[in-house]
């Protein structure tokens, strides 16, 4: 099985700007994603042995909070056929422009 690619957060700004031509995948809960996000995520909770039901067309940029649950889902999603990248660091290191912050949270 080929590595995960990572990327760094620096880079993530260059994959978001690329949009439509990716898909960008929040792991992180429901809660989290509510309070930030980077624009144009979706975003589907990690948890072992989930069915993903992403586009197979578009390569996977896959963040969490910290880049652990990212790993776990990019490797998920490589056994399955996905073109995947995943984040290093997370949306903690993040400080791009694509941010996105609830007016709740």
């Amino acid at each position: 099985m080929e590595q995960i690619r990572l990327i760094s957060v620096r880079e993530l700004d260059t994959y978001v700007n690329l949009y439509p031509q990716i898909t960008l995948l929040d792991v992180r809960t429901e809660e989290e994603y509510r309070a930030s996000h980077i624009r144009h995520a979706v975003n589907v909770p990690y948890r072992e042995g989930i069915v993903w039901r992403l586009p197979r067309w578009k390569k996977v940029v896959v963040y969490c909070e910290r880049g652990s649950a990212s790993m776990m889902a990019a490797r998920e999603l490589q056994k399955l056929g996905y073109r995947v990248v995943s984040v290093a660091g997370g949306i903690q290191e993040y400080r791009g422009t694509n941010l996105v912050f609830s007016e709740h949270a």
